[in-house]
């Protein structure tokens, strides 16, 4: 990536106050976030990672699959077999036999 002088922040500042402007260097850079991940599998991943380690944060899961922390919340939801017991990071992740 090529530096120039429009990639220098601007610098301004009154009597009360001052301000910088960052311009984004990664405007034109194409980003790898995944499209159109096949869910189809995504109950098995998710039940995968708890028995792995039942205090995996949703975020922590997103992260590992790929999709938006949202997306594994809703599908947790939908899976009745799944419940988190207790509250925040002293809680855990529990799978009951029944699907």
């Amino acid at each position: 990536m090529i530096h120039d002088d429009t990639k220098k922040p601007i610098f301004r500042s009154d009597r009360y106050q001052f301000t910088v402007v960052m311009p984004n260097l990664n405007y034109d850079v194409p980003q790898d976030v995944p499209q159109n991940v096949p869910q189809d599998n995504m109950e098995d991943q998710i039940i995968g990672l708890i028995q792995k380690d039942n205090k995996m944060s949703t975020e922590k899961m997103a992260m590992i699959l790929g999709v938006s922390s949202k997306t594994v919340k809703c599908r947790i939801k939908q899976m009745d077999h799944v419940n988190y017991i207790g509250r925040g990071s002293n809680g855990h992740w529990e799978i009951s036999e029944e699907k």
